[in-house]
């Protein structure tokens, strides 16, 4: 009986310490090493509070689900360096991925944020961007995005290839080099044009569009942390963004830009097909790049471009200028090898 009382007895001052103490857990605020009241949560997670917005956006973006976590199967541990919370953080801690990690984590709130630990909702990192071809992407909060929308190759080093395949190019989501103007294969004696679209939102790039007008009758579909600038299911976009700078836009084919990358995009893709180079595949995006040798790095560089501005998938949105130049220049010479493509420029092999 008295080991009986005494275990009630024992429960008892836990639960009192429960209610007493847990409840008024502090929090500590590494920075600045001070001790905040509990309390002071709700001001981002109370009723009222921006983490309840921010999540139902969330919940609608690529980011949160999908294929983009699904990194099991592209192999490498470099894949989770972008794909997976837990090594997005590794990479900016220490510049690489040990191992690909037994428990995939979605990127999600605290892969962009610490606010636990800061007391405030800053981005884990802003600092400049350097891309592998030693251009310097430096636009404020856009330069967190950069970390991972890139090409991950020098397209010098890439055109001097041997052997194309499925995986040669740029990787999926390049977006930040075609920002910034740089990035694509530049054949020589050809002037590049750069609309300087990065200056959008205060000089934040990506996030001056993508996370434009959150919040407000479009729902969580469009805008702020859903990232998303158009919502298929509605048809709402953000073009109202546009008009600050395109008053008389209605869309983002704004000038007819959209229609005329799509058409470049198809002339250079017919010449590639042509040249043996792209093949039929049948299923989205219904081509693929078939095993090749390319001598010729200019066809390597127009191939390049192709794949660049295909993956950035803004119909050129991201920089008409550029994007345009790009593909009117790797048109330009591909027309003047028809008929004359010799056996030592490109040797088709069998697709995968």
């Amino acid at each position: 009986m008295r080991v009986i009382c005494l275990t009630l007895g024992l429960l008892v001052v836990s639960a009192l310490l429960f209610f007493g103490i847990g409840c008024d857990r502090e929090v500590i605020n590494e920075p600045q090493d001070e001790q905040v009241s509990y309390n002071s949560c709700f001001t981002c997670h109370g009723e009222d509070g921006y983490i309840l917005a921010a999540q139902g956006e969330w919940l609608n973006s690529i980011h949160a689900s999908g294929n983009n976590v699904d990194y099991t199967n592209r192999g490498g541990s470099d894949c989770s360096q972008c794909h997976d919370h837990q090594g997005f953080l590794e990479y900016l801690e220490t510049g690489s991925v040990s191992a690909p990690y037994d428990n995939v984590s979605a990127i999600h709130c605290f892969t962009c944020h610490a606010p636990h630990t800061r007391g405030n909702l800053t981005l884990r990192i802003d600092d400049p961007y350097v891309f592998k071809n030693d251009v310097t992407f430096d636009h404020g909060a856009g330069n967190l995005c950069v970390n991972c929308h890139h090409s991950r190759f020098d397209v010098r080093d890439v055109v001097d290839s041997v052997e194309v395949g499925e995986r040669w190019g740029p990787h999926h989501g390049p977006q930040g080099e075609l920002v910034q103007g740089t990035g694509g294969y530049e054949f020589d004696g050809n002037a590049y044009g750069n609309t300087g679209h990065y200056n959008v939102g205060e000089g934040n790039a990506c996030i001056g569009c993508h996370m434009g007008n959150p919040r407000t009758h479009v729902g969580y579909k469009v805008g702020g942390h859903s990232f998303n600038m158009v919502d298929e299911e509605s048809g709402a976009t953000l073009v109202g963004i546009c008009q600050g700078c395109h008053p008389t836009a209605e869309s983002y084919d704004y000038d007819g830009i959209q229609t005329e990358v799509t058409a470049l995009l198809e002339d250079l893709k017919n010449l590639l097909f042509d040249a043996g180079i792209l093949i039929e595949d049948g299923t989205p995006p219904d081509t693929i790049i078939g095993d090749a040798i390319i001598a010729d790095k200019n066809i390597a560089g127009a191939l390049y471009n192709f794949v660049l501005i295909e993956e950035d998938r803004s119909e050129g949105v991201h920089n008409p200028a550029y994007v345009v130049d790009l593909l009117e220049t790797s048109i330009d010479y591909m027309e003047g090898l028809v008929g004359k493509i010799a056996v030592n420029d490109l040797r088709p092999l069998t697709a995968h």
